[in-house]
């Protein structure tokens, strides 16, 4: 069972979301509903969350080789000052918090 079938179970449906699409697409959605007996709003509410799940999975990690992380941390750990951050930080701020 899919995480979408598992959320509908449990909480009650009282959003709507809508879209305009042409023919076209309506036609090929409704058929790719069709071969997985599903209706058309359950395949696309079922679509939208798997891209947005993957989505917001993004912007929450930071994905890279393992030998540019080595790197990172290399550098992180590193303490010799780089003249042009040290000049950054010199720098009086322009905006300041309360």
């Amino acid at each position: 069972m899919s995480v979408t079938a598992d959320r509908s179970k449990v909480q009650r449906k009282s959003q709507r979301i809508e879209a305009r699409v042409t023919e076209d697409d309506a036609r090929v959605i409704a058929r790719a509903a069709t071969l997985l007996n599903a209706s058309v709003s359950s395949f696309v509410v079922e679509a939208a969350l798997e891209k947005a799940e993957t989505v917001v999975a993004r912007a929450d990690r930071t994905i890279m080789p393992a030998a540019q992380f080595d790197e990172m941390i290399a550098a992180l750990d590193d303490p010799t000052p780089v003249p042009a951050l040290v000049d950054l930080i010199d720098r009086p701020r322009r905006i300041t918090h309360r």
